[in-house]
């Protein structure tokens, strides 16, 4: 009996160790949190835009568009923005709401055009479309997409600074993300001019 008390206690230890290795895991690698993240939320934003646009039912859903957003999302766009977020921390390390101000608007003439014009031209790579078509893209839906964010974001800041406690801020910059990316998926579910809708796919 005390020997299987003893291997149950190792046992134990060993579990233990293990589970705690796997919940230390998000913060030895943020690069690899932020990727789930964006592996959950995109595809998420994707549907949830259709269903809110179009009233797609779950079993009608485009799982292929849904992938998309995942792929991108994941392989792409979490890396970039984890990149910009270590670069940007050197230079905003005070957490004050005229540093989050500051910061969201610089990132609005750095970072977000960079971003959307990524994003947009990502997307319809990944939809197959020629390189021409994914520029005439970019040029299109660009500048209202722009627009809005830069009046989204430091409203955002501002709100999350002014009116949230500061153990919901995480809470409330990553709703403020979710809404932002189901806006991206509309704004990158809009036919171009001269883009018709066919069975067979864009012409």
């Amino acid at each position: 009996m005390p020997n299987l008390f003893t291997r149950l206690r190792r046992m134990r230890r060993k579990t233990s160790g293990i589970i705690t290795k796997i919940l230390r895991l998000p913060v030895q690698f943020p690069l690899v949190r932020g990727m789930v993240s964006y592996a959950v939320i995109w595809p998420t934003c994707s549907i949830t835009q259709d269903y809110l646009a179009n009233g797609t039912p779950i079993q009608n859903v485009d799982w292929n568009r849904a992938a998309r957003f995942g792929f991108f999302g994941t392989f792409f766009m979490a890396p970039v923005f984890y990149g910009w977020l270590k670069f940007s921390s050197r230079f905003f390390k005070r957490k004050s709401l005229y540093t989050a101000i500051k910061r969201a608007l610089i990132e609005q003439v750095s970072y977000s055009p960079l971003a959307m014009a990524y994003f947009f031209f990502g997307m319809s790579l990944l939809e197959k479309k020629p390189i021409k078509a994914c520029m005439n893209e970019v040029r299109e839906k660009f500048w209202p997409t722009y627009k809005i964010g830069v009046v989204f974001w430091p409203t955002a800041q501002t709100l999350n600074f002014y009116f949230i406690s500061e153990k919901n801020r995480i809470v409330f910059v990553s709703a403020a993300s979710f809404v932002w990316t189901i806006y991206l998926a509309h704004m990158k579910a809009k036919k171009q001019k001269g883009e018709i809708i066919t069975d067979d796919g864009i012409s």
